[in-house]
C-alpha cells in the first residue's frame, strides 16, 4: 500500500498561532533536526520564524503561505506550536484549493480550529504532534508519539494503545528544557459509561472547538465519535464548555464520546474537582459510550487520530479501533489492521 508517512515523505512547516519559533529558536532549531534524524525532509513557509503582532504574519500571509505549501508537493503541513490566534486565519482559507490539493494539516490545541474547518470542507487533518512542542524535546520526540504520527499519515489503523509512560513535566523552553522530561507510569484508559459506537472520528480542544458553534467552519458532528481534551482546566470550566454542547443537542447525536488524559488539572472554586462526577451528571440520560483518560492532545506522549476516519469503540473489555484509511494524496482502498504502539 502507497502511504504518505514512506521514507523521505516532506513536511511542510507553518506557524498558524504562537510565533514559537521566532520566541524558542534553540528549541525549534533542535525539532527541525530531530525531524530530519527521523527520516523526513522539511520545507518551511517564508514567515515560519516571523512576528507580526500576536502570530508569525498577518493571518492573509499566513493563509496564502498554507496554499503554497499545499501546491508545493509537500505531503502534509506541520505546524508550528499552539496558542490563541489560528482562528484568525479561517476566513483567508481558499477551501478549493486545499480540498485539490489533499494535503493533510497537523496539529492540536488550537489549530483544532483549522483541523475542524478541514473535515467541515473534505480536507484530510490529523489531530496529532506539533513541531516546537513535541520534536523539540532534549531527548527528541517520544517514540510513541512518532510513531503514532508515521501510523496516522499511513493510514494503516489499527488498535489504539496506552503508552507505558507519561509526563506532565513542561519546562520552560530555551530556558529549563536542557533536560530530560520526568515521567510516570501511565495509568489505564478508563470506562466511565459502557456502550458500542462506531462512526467517523472528530477529535479537537474543547475549549477551541467549542468557540466553533454557528461558523461555517464546524462540521457535522451527529453520529460522530468525539474526541476532546483540554488541559489546565477546572470541572466548573468544563461543565460550561460541555453545557453548550448538551444546550445545541450536539452531544445527545453523537456515537460515542473520548476524552483525554487531563493535563494540570485544577479544583473548582470550594474544591470540587471530581471531573467523572461533572460529567455523568451533565450527561444524564444521554447514553453513549465514554472513555476517559486517553493519550492525545495536551499530553506526552500522544496519539495521532486522524479526522473522519472510521473508529469503533466497545467497552466490555475496552477496545478502541481505527479502520485503515491513508490520508492525502495517497489514498487507497483497503489495509491490515494491527496493533499500533504501547
Amino acid at each position: 500500500m502507497t502511504t504518505v508517512a514512506r521514507a523521505g515523505t516532506t513536511l511542510g512547516l507553518w506557524t498558524p498561532s504562537s510565533p514559537a519559533p521566532a520566541l524558542f529558536p534553540r528549541r525549534t532549531a533542535r525539532a527541525v533536526e530531530a525531524l530530519r534524524q527521523a527520516g523526513f525532509t522539511v520545507r518551511a513557509a517564508a514567515s515560519f520564524a516571523g512576528i507580526s503582532r500576536a502570530g508569525a504574519a498577518e493571518p492573509q500571509a499566513l493563509a496564502d503561505e498554507l496554499h503554497a505549501l499545499a501546491d508545493s508537493g509537500v505531503d502534509a503541513v506541520l505546524t508550528s506550536s499552539g496558542g490563541w490566534t489560528a482562528s484568525l486565519v479561517l476566513p483567508h482559507l481558499d477551501f478549493g484549493l486545499l480540498r485539490a490539493a489533499q494535503v493533510p494539516l497537523i496539529g492540536y490545541s488550537d489549530v483544532s480550529v483549522l483541523l475542524w474547518a478541514y473535515a467541515a470542507h473534505g480536507v484530510p487533518a490529523v489531530h496529532g504532534p506539533m513541531l516546537v512542542s513535541e520534536f523539540g524535546h532534549f531527548e527528541g520526540p517520544f517514540a510513541y508519539t512518532l510513531a503514532g504520527l508515521r501510523n496516522a499519515l499511513s493510514g494503516t489503523g489499527g488498535v489504539l494503545r496506552p503508552p507505558a509512560r507519561w509526563t506532565q513535566d513542561n519546562p520552560w523552553w530555551d530556558r529549563d528544557d536542557e533536560r530530560a522530561l520526568v515521567t510516570e507510569p501511565a495509568t489505564p484508559w478508563r470506562v466511565l459509561r459502557h456502550g458500542h459506537a462506531h462512526g467517523p472520528l472528530l477529535a479537537g480542544c474543547l475549549p477551541a472547538v467549542t468557540g466553533l458553534f454557528g461558523t461555517p467552519y464546524m462540521p457535522p458532528t451527529e453520529g460522530r465519535v468525539l474526541f476532546l481534551e483540554d488541559f489546565g482546566m477546572a470541572p466548573d470550566r468544563f461543565l460550561a464548555l460541555l453545557a453548550q454542547w448538551r444546550n445545541s443537542g450536539r452531544l445527545r447525536r453523537l456515537a460515542g464520546l473520548v476524552l483525554g488524559r487531563r493535563s494540570r488539572a485544577v479544583a473548582a472554586p470550594g474544591g470540587y474537582a471530581d471531573f467523572d462526577d461533572a460529567l455523568l451528571h451533565l450527561l444524564g440520560d444521554i447514553d453513549i459510550p465514554v472513555v476517559a483518560d486517553v493519550d492525545f492532545g495536551h499530553t506526552e506522549p500522544r496519539l495521532s487520530l486522524p479526522l473522519d476516519t472510521a473508529v469503533r469503540i466497545d467497552t466490555d473489555p475496552l477496545r478502541v479501533l481505527v479502520e485503515a484509511n491513508p490520508v492525502g494524496r495517497h489514498r487507497t482502498s483497503g489495509g491490515e489492521t494491527r496493533e499500533m504502539v504501547a
